[in-house]
């Protein structure tokens, strides 16, 4: 039985691959500079969506250490990070979340960003290939090559003390984000992310100054972009896209800058850990006005040990590494809340672990052999469920589901559905059997699947009166046996993310 299904879990797999070059081919282009579709926020204020209305389901990966840590070519330490972008291209990954520089460090190749570290004045040198922004236009242009947007970081804030110029006169942070944001004005595919990871004492933006040095670097992004020069505060952020990445444990951008002008959209990061319930901050994001799109932006490394400075789940967890079921738990938690998409991530990209390395927090693998880990491959069989029915409209809802089969912690089930009632999907974290109201769909009749995050196969279950009450077990249950209910009004016949 077990060779059966790993056999069936291979060719799922390929074929989900297969399925994601299909959608990709005009992507994996070697890396030819391309023009991405330009995005823009939806009108009910939910999603992401391209100019010409079609949905954008932001399926990002994580790769902070990217610009600093490739090579363009073949060396004795890595591959080129075509490779990297080539694999997750074919995997059907559209967004890369990278940070330009971690406090003026170097890149692979010894090349600093700044002149004595000086924000404002960029090392650049005639010629190319030679500096460290020759790097970042080559990331920057592999990355439209390959279909990718990018969610780039200027600065890891964190690495940012509270008594560096950038905070001591904001009009630095703006000269900075002015660089950038000409530097790459005609580039679409690039989501300004401001923060980065700010969990030290006066380096978050609950500090006035540290606020003012986002605003400003906001900014002079936006002034750049636009090619009107001048720290006024009154910059056009209609033409940028961009949010910011908040401190860590649940908290959300929205707790200090919901309100700000130019954040588009909300980022959470959850952090690596194994006792995590992401739903509370989507839940929380989600009931805020105005309404804004949000995401979990760092959540369950795959491969990762829970972090050192949690000592309670180093304690409990010992030497367990996160799972590919903790990291589905995390991405349909999110989504089935109300999220406009996931971030997945690897240990090994956090900070691109070359040949040899061996870091804190389980970081021992290189990053060119983690890139086909199981849950990389199943976040697309997410991206195709959600975009297989109606999507702009699409809203949480937990009163499909009897208050007595909601359940607690790992075993919360949630559901979405669209606002018309005609469809519904219920996740299943651990396989609990699950009482649902059918009368909170519009149908007369409803046809239910059971749907394998695992492998994407579905399972036919069969067609029930609309009206009433009905329990649905899964086809197994405990942990590592997660799975999704599909729950269609029988008459709009949609077809499904697989066939049966």
């Amino acid at each position: 039985m077990m060779q059966k299904y790993l056999v069936l879990m291979g060719f799922a797999l390929t074929l989900r691959c297969a399925y994601a070059q299909r959608d990709n081919k005009d992507n994996n282009s070697g890396g030819n500079v391309k023009q991405l579709a330009a995005l823009r926020i939806s009108g009910n204020g939910r999603y992401l969506i391209t100019e010409d209305g079609r949905p954008f389901f932001w399926l990002g990966d994580t790769a902070w250490g990217l610009i600093s840590g490739a090579c363009r070519e073949e060396t004795r330490e890595q591959p080129s990070v075509t490779k990297y972008l080539k694999s997750r291209s074919e995997k059907g990954f559209n967004v890369i979340q990278t940070v330009i520089t971690d406090h003026g460090n170097k890149n692979f190749y010894g090349h600093e960003p700044f002149q004595q570290g000086d924000y404002t004045k960029p090392l650049i040198k005639k010629g190319p290939d030679n500096d460290y922004w020759d790097m970042v236009d080559f990331i920057v242009s592999q990355a439209a090559g390959y279909g990718f947007y990018l969610a780039l970081l200027p600065v890891w804030n964190n690495s940012v003390p509270s008594d560096h110029p950038l905070e001591k006169d904001p009009a630095n942070a703006y000269q900075y984000g002015y660089f950038l944001g000409n530097r790459y004005k005609d580039k679409n595919h690039i989501f300004w992310i401001l923060g980065g990871d700010p969990g030290q004492a006066g380096r978050y933006v609950d500090t006035p100054s540290r606020l003012k040095m986002v605003q400003a670097m906001a900014e002079g992004i936006a002034d750049g972009v636009n090619g009107k020069s001048g720290y006024d505060g009154k910059a056009d952020f209609s033409t940028t896209l961009m949010s910011y990445h908040p401190k860590g444990w649940g908290t959300s951008s929205s707790e200090y800058l919901h309100g700000e002008p130019w954040l588009d959209f909300n980022l959470i990061q959850t952090g690596t850990r194994f006792d995590f319930t992401n739903y509370v901050a989507i839940d929380s994001d989600y009931a805020k006005t105005p309404p804004k799109p949000t995401l979990d932006s760092e959540v369950a490394y795959e491969y990762s040990m829970s972090l050192k400075a949690n000592v309670h789940e180093r304690e409990k967890y010992k030497e367990r590494r996160i799972s590919d079921w903790d990291v589905r738990r995390a991405a349909y938690w999110s989504v089935f809340s109300g999220a406009f998409g996931f971030t997945y991530g690897h240990r090994s990209f956090v900070s691109w672990v070359q040949k040899g390395e061996r870091q804190e927090n389980g970081k021992d693998l290189p990053w060119y052999k983690a890139l086909h880990s199981p849950a990389s491959f199943q976040m697309v069989l997410l991206r195709d469920l959600m975009l297989s029915r109606p999507y702009l409209d699409r809203i949480p809802d937990q009163n499909l589901i009897n208050r007595r089969s909601q359940g607690l912690g790992v075993e919360q089930v949630k559901a979405t559905r669209d606002t018309a009632g005609t469809y519904a999907f219920v996740y299943l974290p651990v396989g609990t059997a699950v009482m649902m109201e059918l009368s909170g769909l519009s149908a007369a009749k409803v046809k239910a699947h059971w749907f394998d995050p695992r492998v994407g196969v579905v399972h036919p279950i069969g067609e029930f009166d609309g009206k009433k009450s009905q329990l649905f077990v899964p086809p197994s249950n405990g942990i590592g046996q997660d799975w999704v209910l599909l729950l269609d009004d029988a008459s709009k016949n949609y077809p499904l993310p697989v066939e049966e």
